[in-house]
Formats: C-alpha cells, sequence, structure tokens
C-alpha cells in the first residue's frame, strides 16, 4: 500500500513526496484505524483521506462544515479526474438524484456531507447510506465538535451516533488548530476507538507575522496595501456594518473590496466570495463568517483590524495566506480597549466553566499583541510546540530594536500607579504623567509631586514603555472588567533603586519584513503569461484560477524554465493528468520565452535550490554571559538555576556560539547522536522542533537538537 499510495500522490495531484507526516498518517488510515489529525492549515490535510478514498474499496464520507469548501475541494478533485461530488442546499432536485443514482452505482469515491444532511428528519439519509458500501468517515474541521473549541457547532455532537449506525466504519478527524483541551475532547465526542494522535508542526514559516497600535489604523492599512496592490488579500473586521464600510472606502481608495457577513443574503454572498475566488476583485473584508471553508491558495495577506477572540481564529484566519507555500503577511491592529470590548461578547450565558475558559483565551490573545519577543514562538508555545526565541521573521524579531537604561522612565511610571494607588487603568496614568490638563484628571491627582514628570515622553512612547513593564512583570493588569494598573513584587526593587531596568527605544512601527533573495530569479514577464494562460484555462473550465495551477507552481515554471514534460514532472502541481490536459499550453509559453531571451532551462539549480535564507541572528549580553558560565564548566542546567532562565533557553543561547564556529558541538552533544538528528533535520527542516523530537524519541533532548541545529546551520554556509 505504501508505495501504491506514492504513486496515486505523484499520478493524480502532481507531488513528488509525502509532506509532514502524511505518509504515516495514510498508511494508519489503510489499516483501518482511528486517527486524529492536526495540521496546519495549508499543511496538506485533504490529501491525508482523500489519497485512502481512491486505495480503499468503495466511498469515503467527508463531513465538512461549509459549502464554499466543499464545491472548491470537488472542483480541484474533478480536475484531476477524481470521481466526487457534493450534497447540499446549492443543488437542485435532479442534480441530487443523479448523485444518488452515481451512489447506487459505485461510481463515487469520495462524498461531500454536511452535518446538518445527517440529522433530524434526514434521518434516513443515514438508512439509504447504510446500503451503500462506506469505506472511511473523514470528519473535516473537527474542532467543532468541542464546546471548548473556538467554532462550536452543536450538530457535529450526532457524527458518533451516524459512525455506529454505518457500521463502525474506520474514522479520521482533521483540524488545523485545537489547543490539548480541544484535542481530548474531539477524541471522547467522536468516540474514537483507541485513536493515533498526529500532530505537525504549527509552524507556518511563509507567514510573516506584524502588529501594529491600532491608533490611526487606517491610514497604516493605506501605507500596507500600496505595496501589494496587486495581490490579493483578506481583511477582518468585527461588526457587519465596518465590512460594509471600510469596503466601501477602500473601493474609492483605489483598492477594490467587497464586504462579505452573515447579514447578507446568499446570493450576494456567493457573487461576493466567487469574484474574490476568481480574482475579479483583491480584497475581501469580512467577519468571521468569510473564510472557514476558503480554499484560496494565493492570498498573500491578512489583515485584522480588530482583535480574534482567542488564539485559534487568529492561527486558523491567518493561515488562510499563503496555502501556496510562498512569502505572505499577518498584520494585526492592537488595542486593549479592544480586550475589553469583547469580554462581554466572550461569555457564555448560563455556562460559568466554558466562560472562563473564553475569558482565559481572550486574554491569552491579549498577550500576543502586547508582545515583546517572537510571535511565532509564542504561537507554536501556545499549541504546545518548542520553538527558537528568534523566528527572524515576526515584526519582535526584525526589528533591529535598541535596548538602554530605562531605570527612570520606569521609576516614574511605578511612582505614578503607586500614587494612583493602583486604581486606574494605562490611559489614566499616561494622563496623569504627561500633566494632561483634561477635566477626566481628578483635581486631587493634580496635586501630586508626580503629576507632569513624564511630560518629556509623547503618548505613543509612554504605551511602548508601559507595554514594555508589563511584559517584564514590573506592572501587571487586574483581573476581572477593569484591568487598572498594580505593582509586583519587582516594582519595589526598581523603586528602591536595587535593580536596572532595560527598555527598549519606540522604533518606527510596522517594520516590513525583508523577503529573502531569490536563489533562483523569476522571469516577471513569463509570470504574467503564465498567470494569462491560467486565468483562460480556469474560465473554460468555470472554477477559480488556483485550482488550475497555485501561485508556487506558476513561479517555478517561471523560475527554473522547464523544457520538455520530463523536467515538467519535477514542477509542483504537475501530476500526470494535468500534464496530460495542460502541460503542453504551459510548455510552449516556457519555451518561447527561453528562446526568445537566448536563456537556457535552470532545472538543474531545482536539485541544489536552499528554500530557506535565513536571518542572521544577534549576539547579546544574555548569550555572552550563559557562555561565559558554560566555559566556567557550569552545566546547563546549573546556568539556567542561576540565571532563572529555562534550560531550553541557555541552549538557544549556546547554539548560537555552535552555529558561529566558537562553540564544538560536542560539548553539548555526544558524537554519536549527531548523524540522526542530522538526518532528522535532512527529513523536516531546521525551523520547527517539533517534527525533529517526534522522529528521535526520547533518547535525544530538544537541547541537543537546537545544538545540532547551529552546527548543520554552519556546515550549510560553508
Amino acid at each position: 500500500m505504501k508505495q501504491q499510495a506514492l504513486e496515486v500522490l505523484q499520478s493524480k495531484f502532481g507531488y513528488k513526496s509525502f509532506r509532514l507526516q502524511q505518509e504515516k498518517i495514510i498508511q494508519r488510515i489503510l489499516s483501518g484505524q482511528d486517527t486524529l489529525v492536526l495540521m496546519p492549515t495549508g499543511g496538506g490535510k485533504s490529501l491525508c483521506y482523500q489519497i485512502p478514498a481512491l486505495l480503499l474499496d468503495g466511498v469515503t464520507l467527508v463531513i465538512s462544515p461549509l459549502i464554499s469548501l466543499m464545491k472548491d475541494q470537488v472542483d480541484a478533485l474533478r480536475l484531476n479526474d477524481i470521481p466526487a461530488a457534493y450534497l447540499n442546499s446549492t443543488l437542485t432536485n435532479q442534480e441530487q438524484t443523479d448523485i444518488i443514482r452515481q451512489l447506487q452505482a459505485g461510481q463515487l469515491k469520495l462524498l461531500y456531507l454536511a452535518p446538518e444532511r445527517l440529522m433530524g428528519q434526514e434521518s434516513r439519509f443515514v438508512d439509504f447510506l447504510k446500503k451503500i458500501n462506506i469505506s472511511l468517515l473523514a470528519v473535516d474541521e473537527a474542532h467543532c465538535i468541542s464546546q471548548w473549541g473556538h467554532d462550536f457547532r452543536p450538530e457535529y455532537r450526532m457524527l458518533a451516533e451516524v459512525r455506529k449506525a454505518l457500521g463502525q466504519i474506520p474514522a479520521v478527524a482533521l483540524t488545523a488548530t485545537a489547543d490539548r483541551l480541544t484535542r481530548q475532547d474531539i477524541l471522547d465526542k467522536l468516540q474514537l476507538h483507541k485513536p493515533e494522535v498526529f500532530i505537525s508542526s504549527f509552524n507556518r514559516a511563509n507567514i510573516h507575522y506584524h502588529v501594529a497600535a491600532k491608533r490611526n489604523s487606517y491610514g497604516k492599512l493605506m501605507q500596507f496595501l500600496e505595496k501589494r496592490q496587486e495581490e490579493s488579500g483578506i481583511i477582518y473586521v468585527l461588526s457587519r456594518a465596518s465590512t460594509e464600510d471600510l469596503a466601501q472606502r477602500l473601493t474609492e481608495a483605489g483598492f477594490p473590496a467587497k464586504p462579505y457577513h452573515a447579514g447578507l443574503d446568499r446570493d450576494t454572498k456567493e457573487k461576493h466570495q466567487e469574484l474574490f475566488q476568481r480574482d475579479e476583485i483583491r480584497i475581501i473584508v469580512a467577519t468571521i463568517a468569510f473564510g472557514m471553508g476558503i480554499n484560496k491558495s494565493n492570498v498573500r495577506f491578512v489583515v485584522h483590524m480588530d482583535l480574534p477572540k482567542n488564539i485559534e481564529s487568529y492561527y486558523q484566519e491567518t493561515g488562510r495566506a499563503g496555502r501556496d507555500g510562498l512569502r505572505s503577511d499577518a498584520l494585526l491592529f492592537y488595542s486593549y480597549a479592544d480586550v475589553m470590548k469583547l469580554q462581554r461578547f466572550v461569555e457564555v450565558e448560563g455556562n460559568e466553566q466554558q466562560s472562563q475558559v473564553m475569558l482565559q483565551k481572550l486574554q491569552e490573545m491579549a498577550t500576543f499583541g502586547e508582545l515583546r519577543t517572537c510571535r511565532r514562538k509564542y504561537l507554536l508555545n501556545y499549541f504546545g510546540e518548542e520553538a527558537p526565541e528568534d523566528c527572524g521573521s515576526c515584526d519582535v524579531c526584525l526589528s533591529e530594536e535598541e535596548k538602554f537604561d530605562g531605570t527612570i522612565i520606569a521609576q516614574k511610571a511605578l511612582s505614578a500607579v503607586a500614587r494612583l494607588e493602583e486604581k486606574f487603568g494605562v490611559s489614566y496614568v499616561i494622563d496623569f504623567l504627561r500633566g494632561s490638563k483634561s477635566e477626566k484628571i481628578w483635581h486631587q491627582h493634580k496635586e501630586l509631586k508626580t503629576y507632569g514628570i513624564g511630560a518629556d515622553l509623547s503618548k505613543k512612547e509612554w504605551h511602548r514603555y508601559m507595554d514594555d513593564l508589563l511584559h517584564l512583570d514590573y506592572l501587571k493588569k487586574a483581573d476581572g472588567q477593569f484591568p487598572v494598573l498594580q505593582l509586583t513584587e519587582k516594582s519595589w526593587l526598581v523603586l528602591k533603586g536595587e535593580e536596572k531596568v532595560m527598555l527598549i527605544k519606540v522604533a518606527a512601527e510596522m517594520e516590513e519584513a525583508t523577503a529573502p533573495e531569490q536563489a533562483v530569479p523569476v522571469e516577471d514577464e513569463l509570470l504574467r503569461v503564465l498567470k494569462s494562460l491560467r486565468r483562460e484555462l480556469a474560465q473554460k473550465e468555470n472554477v477559480p484560477a488556483y485550482i488550475i495551477f497555485s501561485d508556487a507552481t506558476l513561479h517555478e515554471l517561471a523560475a527554473f524554465l522547464p523544457i520538455d514534460r520530463a523536467d515538467l514532472q519535477q514542477i509542483s502541481g504537475f501530476g500526470e493528468v494535468k500534464i496530460k490536459k495542460y502541460g503542453e499550453a504551459f510548455l510552449q509559453l516556457v519555451n518561447q520565452h527561453v528562446r526568445t531571451h537566448g536563456l537556457d532551462s535552470r532545472m538543474p539549480a531545482m536539485r541544489t535550490k536552499r528554500q530557506k535564507n535565513r536571518r542572521k541572528e544577534k549576539r547579546t549580553d544574555t548569550k555572552a554571559e550563559s557562555l561565559q558560565l558554560f566555559q566556567q564548566g557550569k552545566s546547563v542546567e546549573a546556568i539556567a538555576r542561576e540565571r532563572d532562565l529555562q534550560p531550553s533557553t541557555i541552549y538557544s543561547h549556546l547554539g548560537f556560539y555552535v552555529e558561529q564556529g566558537e562553540l564544538d558541538v560536542t560539548a553539548l552533544v555526544g558524537k554519536e547522536k549527531i548523524p540522526a538528528i542530522e538526518q532528522a533535520i535532512r527529513t523536516h527542516g531546521d525551523i520547527a522542533l517539533s517534527p525533529l523530537k517526534e522522529q528521535l524519541g526520547d533518547g535525544v533532548s530538544y537541547g541537543e537538537i537546537r545544538a545540532v541545529i547551529g552546527h548543520w546551520r554552519r556546515k550549510q554556509r560553508r
């Protein structure tokens, strides 16, 4: 079966090898075992059940929550000559009858259904399915079954009963977003039998995360869009009215956009979605009603004008960008006022336990907005995954921030909080420090010594320094409805002059990440021609352009210049079916461009292409201190205790010096372990640690992996 699965992957889908844990998952499903799959958006979850569907006898039932997702999946499968269909309310009675006949005749391999189809009066449909040879039940977006998930749907709860009625067929549940609590709920509610849980890395390395203060967010959005005029994106807002208002403003400003929210009639929503899918408009302004099933691979940016309610929602929504693997951006405009506004919306009436969970999730989202450390690390840690201290591609890691002795600034802020008896929030404290003449400042407060002592700094500077003091635990916000500022144990050390506070100078906001230098240049003129051909083919097939080929496939064509069918087989996305259907047309354009410009094919470069162009990590005093203590003969654990840091942080510091060639890797890792770790890096890459740890097992620690990654990167630069 293993070889057959690979053959199907290559011939039907055009991919040369499996990604992440796809191969193991497929083998597990083919053996008839229950499975839970957590894999990031764009990681290839669908292939995990589509390939078994083609190898098993009978039909695979796919439970999917949105009509748009079903249609996209089925359109893509049919283009690859895979017999698939969906049953939902968009079909006429005759179309539904035709699909029923195909089912009865054994002519379908995959059937997509909404969970509602199996409920209530439709229970007779389950009786019909009992007569069909069902080989597998695939539950997509499985987090919908959990009340702890961010998108709970009660109708998912009855799937366990449906499965029993169908004779306990094997099941696979798939999701891109589930914390530990939600994962366990999925297993319990679906009643999976001795399931194996596969958790792939949540790292979306091609997405660059940015957070900007919400002040003047529209002006900042305009700056952001000016640099992305030809790119496709989704802008999320909190209210229905905001979608329509912002879409109109953007259109008038020269960025044609359409609104999407649950209050629009179905025809309007479908029209706007189709315009976006087909690249006839570049931007959709939406509430969370849009996007759950969107499979558009060339979304280059996702912007949140308002704060999402939890990390799961944020991760899933940002994950709609860059599904083709190309560089994409996620921009969030953050204000703590949004946190306060959302508190009343996340509470669940009559369910105190769930309300507390949702409030905690909102606070974790707020923490993300206020971070002064790597945003990618925070996201990955949230989902239980280890990550380096510096990802090199979020706004925090990319900023060239300069630290300075901010002890006096900290003392002013802490004194103000103390004098105000820890009863006021950030905005009031800042206005008090700056000596605001506003009537909202209490008269008696204007008589205090600390009133106006921070007038030398702007509001923007004070807000950033307050964020730093909160993050560094010199201040904290009270729990509850009114998050007033309070002092901590560390505050008193500063006020007494016993501890120095290092702050980060306020820099320009929303620094643009530098795009990695292309190892092989893309022929822009050819790329435009290829996109034009793709658009013509899409119109002919009546499907969105990205279903024909993703942007990533076209970029490979325009970079590596394949000149014959053998070359074309090496380009991602060109399987046997698509080579037969479209290969000649695309090869003709590539060959014409090569001849016109006197170019040679660059296919040999594909074998040596380095896909990651990492930013050089900075030297810091804290890294140097760890190295000095290690060179004095202290163990990693001892250094961690002495410095009140995690051992993983010390390993990260020392791994930096291994990469610089200033520390031998064997000082941290036994020689006998290095070859196996390097082999794992060749397989999974050198960014996410969890897949490496999973392959290597308990005999190798995360710290040892970090050290060998540094050693590996140094060797690659030689």
